[in-house]
């Protein structure tokens, strides 16, 4: 019996600050912007069929048991809801601000 594939959601935090990012490329070179945002999406997609392949994300701050994915100079936390097979992307980082996590 074959797994069953988890569902990506992003979180509308998430895809804001991603957003806010593609944007700002795209004035310098929409061509890079696509491409940016077209990696990630299938970064993300990976997360379809192995949620678990990331480590966890460990910060005194946060509670929440999030996994971490780097992308170029992103950090993607998401967490996995096994019950309902969703992966659910909460934040991406431009990892060159200074984020307190």
């Amino acid at each position: 019996m074959a797994n069953r594939a988890y569902r990506v959601v992003i979180s509308v935090e998430a895809y804001n600050m991603f957003d806010e990012h593609i944007k700002f490329l795209a004035q310098v070179s929409t061509k890079a912007a696509l491409s940016l945002s077209n990696e990630l999406l299938a970064k993300l997609k990976v997360l379809e069929k192995s949620p678990y392949l990331y480590p966890v994300f460990f910060s005194e701050r946060i509670k929440t048991t999030y996994r971490k994915l780097i992308f170029k100079r992103y950090l993607v936390l998401y967490s996995v809801n096994e019950e309902e097979k969703v992966v659910k992307v909460e934040y991406i980082w431009d990892t060159r601000k200074n984020n307190e996590i």
